[in-house]
């Protein structure tokens, strides 16, 4: 048997073939994807593995408030989208909050605006665009690979729930 290679894994990610069906491989999926459109992106220091439980990956806070003095409209409006769209994937706003505040460092904006419930601390600490801007501010700037990997991970995400449904397992815990 032929011995895979990082091309031929990478090909495997950007088209979505051969996906995995477990859970465990699909949340590695999930923080490969959500790790390497961080990284591309200047906030791989916010994307770090979770095992055993979620969606496979944890973000650690949000973006540095320096970026909004550092960066232009158009890459900040950017950042600031994808870190959301990773929010979404890592249900960071609706998952159990006994299960992601162990996750995040204490000291942390978003460990506080979870702990406190605070939605205006988290809103006024991530740009929060109006959602009709997605398009027009992340979707069509993406590059390929980017584009690519933030399908391959919504896509995942949901790969990830069917399959917890199917075996009736809870992904919090």
């Amino acid at each position: 048997m032929e011995k895979e290679t990082e091309s031929t894994v990478e090909q495997r990610l950007i088209t979505g073939q051969s996906s995995p069906k477990d859970l465990k491989s699909l949340r590695g999926r999930a923080w490969t994807l959500a790790s390497r459109l961080a990284q591309r992106n200047g906030i791989g220091d916010l994307v770090e593995p979770l095992s055993g439980k979620g969606l496979g990956f944890m973000l650690r806070d949000v973006p540095d408030p320096a970026l909004a003095e550092q960066l232009d409209e158009d890459s900040l409006s950017q950042i600031s989208l994808l870190w959301w769209q990773l929010a979404a994937c890592v249900e960071v706003t609706v998952a159990p909050i006994e299960a992601i505040l162990p996750e995040l460092p204490s000291q942390s904006i978003l460990h506080q605006a979870l702990e406190q419930q605070d939605a205006e601390l988290l809103f006024n600490s991530v740009w929060t665009l109006d959602p009709g801007h997605t398009g027009y501010r992340l979707w069509r700037r993406l590059g390929e690979r980017d584009w690519n990997d933030l399908l391959n991970l919504m896509d995942t995400y949901r790969q990830i729930h069917h399959q917890a449904e199917q075996t009736q397992i809870k992904l919090w815990g």
